[in-house]
């Protein structure tokens, strides 16, 4: 098949996808624009600013395929937009492959599987082959070299251990012709600022995309764990932004990437898709066990005896909305880059509403 015929057929997916959305939203059913599926709690890093608060924690829970399908199955009524798959870590997962190849196609915005590469070639491969066969994005978390990685891993040898299996990926995406998107997301903080344009050529050098984050102290976290990051205003950060800025190869919105010093000094504005319209379950994530949750990763229901439309009507739903109103704010790209996105009379609606 031709790249123009694969072209128009995925245009004309999204496009009735689409129109599919926007009917659901005016007859107010439940509009879920990513699953966030967390398939495992096992892993083999131990980040301290980890925010999968997963209910099953003190367990360790890992999906069978069964299970994962069994899952999507029952989610397929809703027609949701894309999937990320994370965990833990999902390359533990022994049968991801299965699931990679029954999720694809299913997805009309993509799937994402997040990975932190941090596994045996082994276990990377058989997982990368997969995801780039059927031209699944690869996203990993690279948040420093040395020392500093391995404390804000929780993990040892982490940076010389991750950039070996992104070249590995990076071999097998061009021995595989594969269109997959590979990204590295980096989580700036006051203990990696001094690496952030080191990481910059290493995303440079293997060709993938980069996407950058800032540290945030979640709103239920105390933030007195002393092994958390910070991250403090300075004209190093701004330097740091700008050089980021400039990169072709940054894949999150200039608007987000820009305002990051903005947000560290307490001056942006609030926004929280949960509490905002359309938004307000555009992200939901199911946990090994079937927990359902937004943000705060605290259960308001399970999937296996509820469905979404029960789980948004109940008092753990209205009570978890409380917090978000209450919330400082954050500056995450997964919640506040969709409604940077938006027109900005759209915005001047939704920006301090809930503060």
């Amino acid at each position: 098949m031709s790249k123009s015929k694969i072209f128009n057929l995925k245009a004309g997916k999204i496009a009735k996808a689409s129109a599919f959305y926007a009917w659901k939203y005016i007859t107010r059913q439940p509009l879920v624009f990513n699953l966030n599926f967390n398939v495992t709690n096992v892993c083999n890093q131990d980040c301290p600013m980890c925010n999968a608060a997963l209910s099953s924690k003190e367990k360790k829970v890992t999906l069978t395929f069964d299970q994962f399908k069994e899952i999507l199955d029952r989610l397929k009524p809703y027609s949701i937009a894309s999937l990320t798959i994370s965990g833990g870590e999902p390359s533990l997962v022994k049968e991801l492959p299965e699931m990679l190849n029954y999720a694809a196609g299913k997805f009309p915005f993509g799937i994402n599987v997040n990975s932190n590469l941090y596994a045996n070639e082994t276990i990377i491969k058989r997982f990368a082959e997969t995801a780039l066969t059927n031209n699944i994005r690869i996203g990993t978390s690279f948040d420093g070299f040395g020392e500093t990685a391995d404390k804000l891993r929780g993990a040892k040898n982490v940076s010389d251990r991750v950039t070996k299996n992104i070249e590995l990926v990076t071999e097998l995406k061009k021995k595989l012709n594969s269109k997959s998107t590979l990204n590295m997301n980096t989580v700036i903080s006051d203990q990696n600022l001094h690496q952030i344009p080191q990481i910059l050529e290493l995303s440079e050098k293997y060709g993938w995309t980069q996407t950058i984050a800032p540290w945030n102290c979640f709103f239920y976290q105390d933030g007195s764990d002393p092994s958390l990051q910070t991250l403090q205003y300075s004209p190093e950060l701004e330097d740091v932004i700008a050089l980021a800025a400039s990169k072709k190869n940054i894949a999150c919105s200039k608007d987000f990437l820009l305002n990051i010093p903005k947000y560290v000094k307490g001056d942006t504005d609030k926004y929280c898709p949960y509490l905002t319209g359309i938004f307000k379950t555009y992200k939901i994530f199911i946990d090994p066990n079937g927990d359902f949750s937004l943000c705060s990763r605290k259960p308001i229901g399970n999937i296996y005896n509820s469905s979404i439309e029960d789980i948004l009507k109940s008092e753990k739903y209205k009570n978890d909305l409380a917090g978000y109103r209450k919330c400082p704010k954050c500056w995450m790209a997964c919640f506040v880059e969709i409604l940077l996105a938006m027109p900005k009379f759209y915005q001047k609606r939704i920006i301090n509403k809930y503060e």
